[in-house]
């Protein structure tokens, strides 16, 4: 299907730019943008009399699988530290999800993220009761939705070597089935001579340091290597983490990270609360991904991270509190002021757009410019401010005025899936069996 988008006003995040003019999408890209284009016979022509014409949000860092957690039973008695929380509340959570839990918690959070504009989602799959086959039960899930997804299986030691190993074939069997026959793209061999699935990659997923031996860590190394792939972990995200590594193997979290060879370029190293100077230049030197989860880290009250001191190579995540990055932007900007740091509103428009970034380095194409060639992934927001909107102030508007309450309409790869602020799907008859799902998920916490 072919789309003439015309009258709209483009914004792009980084460099910021707001630009009034028309763009043209054929078969899931962009092919053509100018301040004036002319309707081709066959293409629907979408006049969008100055509405934000954006490249879709991408989530760095979150959980689908507790979509269902929102007002569920309380733990048996109330945590008084994070290892607590973990343990009373998270990983009782992971433990009951079965095969239709699973599946619908990834369904409702997809669906979230897509009516917030959140078009591709770097999750990080636990569920230690059904390992075998989650992440091909999470794909189908978003698939469904119709959003981009780049998945990863939680790694850990919490259950035993043979839990741990079936975490990690978890990971080798989707990263091998992503380069199927059945789900290849026609487009360009990644770098290891394998053809990728359009809308999906994989990760190798790690818990932690503090549940992760030396012979895991290793484990995960060597997966990254056959796979060419990133690491998606927790790091410091507690002074727990921190401590457990210094007193059992006498180096830092991201130090143990790097001795066993687990770190490079595509990882991410969510939270990073607690690292410390030394810490973060390591990661820094190693080009890993630094994923901010402000809301996370004060519902956890686990500290501030220093995002000011991780470089060019931060991006923002929700850490499975939905997937609304105006939101998580806005909280971000505000919890920073707060904490008198160094960013202010134009820093972090830079880092949503080092999600987009992050995403387009993952599937190989542009996802943050809208410029001809890229993907069409895209949002439009009916966004009518009482003040000018323009290159130079897009950033304070981004922190106080847009929401995605102003997300209309949302495409990726070409196809709609929000319309109009109606789903391709029926967020109602989805949301009606996510309830009948989580309530049978909440009589195992109970």
């Amino acid at each position: 299907m072919s789309y003439l988008f015309k009258s709209g006003t483009i914004v792009t995040l980084d460099p910021p730019l707001v630009e009034h003019g028309d763009l043209r999408v054929e078969n899931g890209h962009v092919i053509e943008r100018a301040s004036q284009l002319a309707a081709r016979e066959g293409e629907e022509v979408i006049r969008l009399n100055g509405k934000l014409l954006m490249p879709g949000m991408v989530c760095g860092h979150t959980h689908l699988y507790s979509a269902l957690a929102r007002g569920m039973p309380a733990p048996p008695r109330p945590p008084s530290n994070f290892t607590e929380i973990l343990e009373l509340v998270w990983w009782r959570l992971d433990r009951a999800l079965d095969e239709e839990t699973i599946y619908w918690s990834a369904v409702a959070g997809a669906m979230d993220a897509a009516r917030a504009g959140t078009t591709c989602l770097f999750d990080h799959h636990a569920s230690p009761s059904l390992i075998g086959g989650s992440l091909k039960i999470v794909r189908e899930a978003i698939q469904k939705v119709g959003l981009r997804g780049v998945l990863c299986y939680e790694v850990t030691d919490r259950g035993g070597t043979r839990k741990r190993d079936e975490g990690l074939e978890e990971n080798r069997a989707f990263l091998k089935l992503l380069s199927s026959p059945a789900l290849q793209a026609a487009g360009p061999e990644s770098q290891n001579g394998v053809r990728n699935h359009p809308l999906f990659r994989g990760m190798v997923g790690a818990h932690a340091s503090f549940t992760l031996s030396d012979r895991s860590l290793d484990a995960c190394a060597s997966l990254m290597r056959e796979f060419d792939a990133g690491l998606h972990i927790h790091s410091a995200e507690d002074a727990c983490d921190v401590e457990d590594a210094r007193e059992k193997y006498g180096a830092g979290v991201v130090e143990r990270l790097a001795s066993h060879g687990a770190l490079n370029s595509k990882t991410i190293v969510a939270h990073g609360t607690h690292l410390d100077d030394r810490e973060i230049e390591l990661a820094r030197e190693a080009r890993v991904w630094f994923a901010h989860n402000p809301r996370s880290n004060m519902n956890n009250r686990v500290g501030y991270a220093p995002v000011a001191k991780f470089g060019e190579r931060v991006v923002l995540g929700t850490d499975g509190i939905g997937g609304d990055m105006f939101e998580e932007a806005r909280i971000a900007f505000f919890k920073g002021r707060d904490a008198q740091t160094a960013f202010d509103a134009n820093d972090w428009l830079r880092v949503l757009a080092n999600n987009q970034r992050m995403a387009s380095a993952a599937f190989g194409v542009d996802l943050n410019s809208l410029s001809a060639g890229s993907a069409a992934d895209l949002i439009v927001l009916d966004y009518d401010s009482p003040t000018p909107l323009a290159t130079e102030n897009l950033a304070w508007h981004l922190v106080f005025g847009l929401t995605s309450a102003s997300v209309e309409s949302v495409m990726v790869a070409g196809r709609f899936i929000v319309r109009a602020h109606v789903s391709a799907l029926d967020h109602e008859d989805i949301y009606a069996e996510a309830r009948r799902a989580s309530e049978k998920l909440w009589t195992k916490l109970r």
